[in-house]
């Protein structure tokens, strides 16, 4: 193995490592989406190339599989911008971020973990709130929302 290629392969580990942070996910948290262990994503955090396949499944769970491989982030600029709508983008963004920190809200209440008066601290929840986030973008963005994306974000705040 070349020098050039030893630090590639460092420089997409530490990306790597850079992209799961900025997802507030732990190891434990990817290595449960691939159904491996913590210790194998650490060992691509620190020397291992990753395997393209895991790429491709780490990007459907939000990685920028393009900014671990190059350190470029993929986003509005690679759009078509004559036909991306901004404004429905927006649109379906605040409506998810809504139907986000409801559905965090209902899973705490059906857990009994709101305060003495039903209160809820988003500022507490925050992480959840932007992992049901997330799932509902994703879903609105892509025409997908139903009853199974609210499903998946009740899923995801119940193991947290």
């Amino acid at each position: 193995m070349s020098l050039k290629s030893t630090e590639t392969d460092i420089n997409v580990c530490s990306l790597f490592q850079a992209e799961r942070k900025r997802l507030n996910l732990s190891q434990k948290d990817v290595a449960d989406f691939l159904g491996m262990s913590s210790k194998q994503i650490s060992r691509w955090e620190s020397s291992i190339a990753i395997p393209s396949d895991k790429l491709v499944q780490l990007a459907s769970m939000g990685f920028d599989a393009a900014f671990v491989v190059t350190g470029n982030r993929a986003g509005v600029s690679l759009i078509d911008q004559e036909s991306f709508d901004m404004e429905s983008a927006v649109d379906a963004a605040c409506y998810a971020a809504r139907e986000a920190l409801l559905t965090v809200y209902q899973a705490k209440r059906l857990k009994n973990e709101l305060g003495e008066n039903g209160e809820f601290d988003a500022i507490k929840s925050l992480s959840l709130i932007e992992k049901a986030t997330r799932i509902l973008v994703k879903a609105e963005l892509t025409g997908n929302m139903s009853n199974d994306s609210i499903r998946d974000v009740l899923n995801a705040v119940s193991t947290d």
